[in-house]
């Protein structure tokens, strides 16, 4: 009876512990795999999202952390849900899923009276399209297309259009720019974005006189 009791109070000392390593284990797990559910995109500093990081050029707008809730929805990440390091890897985990969204996307082309290509419009119903300007080499992405170092707009989460740095008349989009802007539930911006040094940043806006 005395062998036994013992090797019963072993054997519980032994789940003990592995039930205690098992529960860190588990605890430790969500924080690495809940990484693939975050996003950075582009925003409007107006939403005042609790965890942004700012784009060269302007205060108006910014790239901000969100929580990816289902396939249409996000939600803004708390500073709590993301250190320094899970937020290096929401980034480059942004720009492996934009080079993904980019092979799936096909852009519609927008010529001027001669036939002249003079924009393209990229439309996704993934929120997180914006993203794809978090990549260093995007102003070359169709430079067979429009040439190299592209400018861009961003009106609204479902939209990103591509304009060539050699364009006439790059103002002669603000209608269009404006009308995406205004009529979206997700508005984003009416600023002119280049890549700069492999990063974003603002370089004009689009005129509201048109």
């Amino acid at each position: 009876m005395l062998n036994r009791s013992t090797r019963r109070a072993g054997n519980c000392k032994l789940n003990r512990h592995l039930f205690g390593l098992l529960l860190l284990v588990a605890s430790a797990t969500p924080v690495a795999a809940e990484t693939s559910h975050f996003f950075l995109i582009l925003d409007p500093y107006f939403y005042r999202s609790p965890l942004v990081l700012p784009v060269d050029g302007t205060r108006e707008t910014v790239f901000t952390f969100y929580r990816a809730l289902d396939d249409a929805t996000l939600a803004p990440a708390k500073p709590q849900e993301l250190g320094d390091r899970e937020r290096a890897a929401v980034k480059i985990q942004t720009e492996s899923h934009a080079r993904k969204l980019l092979e799936l996307i096909k852009p519609e082309m927008l010529r001027d009276t001669h036939g002249v290509i003079t924009a393209l419009r990229l439309y996704s119903s993934d929120p997180t399209l914006s993203g794809i300007l978090l990549l260093p080499d995007i102003g070359n992405h169709y430079a067979n297309l429009l040439g190299p170092d592209c400018f861009f707009a961003v009106p609204n989460r479902r939209t990103v259009l591509f304009f060539p740095r050699l364009a006439s008349d790059i103002q002669s989009f603000s209608p269009l720019v404006h009308s995406l802007y205004h009529n979206d539930p997700w508005p984003i911006s009416t600023e002119i974005f280049e890549i700069a040094n492999g990063k974003l940043r603002a370089s004009g806006r689009f005129s509201e006189e048109f």
